[in-house]
């Protein structure tokens, strides 16, 4: 196994299983460019007015590029959503049944209208991070809430696809964060012991996925959602930037 340096501790581990938005790239670019496809389907398939209480519904204010990170759009898989965004338009008397058509129908035409890397910006040193634990023999894997085919055509537009040993997104499993499913498919797909396995994300519900599925370790990181004070309740390893992780000599 290989030492894992995060900050003042060292784990040994086979693989590291990150969270994407928030930990490897800039969460609010992504969702702003989301929220803004969707929120344009929505007045197009709906009404402007629909589309405002879609806004409320799903924890987004575009007019002041505002997305709250512990909303439906910034939390929940595709298909939690949209039972979110059916039930706004169900409230705007569309009729049940033709609502969850209507908003299964808005959200392709957003998803087919943006294209890769779908408002992904790696933070700085990410691309290197990668490397150096790739480089040493780790194998590398993520777990994320959005799809499985943006999520790997995000990573194939930032050059970064390579480096994965496996990709899991939140249609590739049956339950979402903060439930295990996602760490334990990830140590299905590279044949590793979950008790070898380092979990790294932004958030509560990344870190409690990997405490509940029995990680080795941990790791919060301060570039997304979570705050420190609050990553510190379940977490006792956290630092700046999933860039400072590094490999013990």
């Amino acid at each position: 196994m290989v030492q894992l340096v995060a900050g003042t501790r060292a784990v040994e581990c086979n693989l590291v299983v990150f969270d994407k938005n928030g930990t490897l790239v800039d969460q609010q670019s992504v969702l702003l460019e989301l929220a803004m496809a969707r929120r344009n389907a929505v007045s197009k398939n709906l009404s402007l007015k629909i589309a405002e209480h879609w806004e409320k519904a799903v924890g987004v204010d575009l007019k002041k590029e505002e997305i709250d990170n512990s909303g439906p759009l910034a939390t929940l898989p595709r298909r939690e959503e949209l039972l979110v965004t059916a039930t706004a338009f169900y409230l705007n008397d569309v009729p049940w049944r033709k609502a969850v058509s209507l908003a299964s129908k808005a959200y392709d035409e957003a998803d087919d209208s943006i294209k890769p890397p779908y408002g992904s910006i790696l933070f700085d040193g990410i691309a290197d991070m990668l490397q150096r634990l790739k480089r040493h023999g780790l194998k590398l894997a993520v777990a994320s809430t959005d799809t499985h085919r943006r999520t790997e055509e995000s990573f194939k537009a930032l050059g970064i696809d390579s480096l994965f040993d496996a990709v899991v997104g939140g249609d590739d499993v049956t339950r979402g964060k903060p439930h295990v499913d996602m760490v334990l498919e990830a140590c299905r797909i590279v044949g590793t012991g979950v008790g070898d396995t380092v979990v790294v994300g932004d958030s509560l519900s990344d870190i409690q996925m990997g405490l509940d599925a029995g990680a080795e370790a941990c790791i919060g990181v301060l570039t997304g959602s979570g705050t420190k004070e609050e990553l510190e309740t379940l977490t006792d390893i956290i630092i700046d930037s999933a860039a400072e992780l590094g490999i013990s000599d």
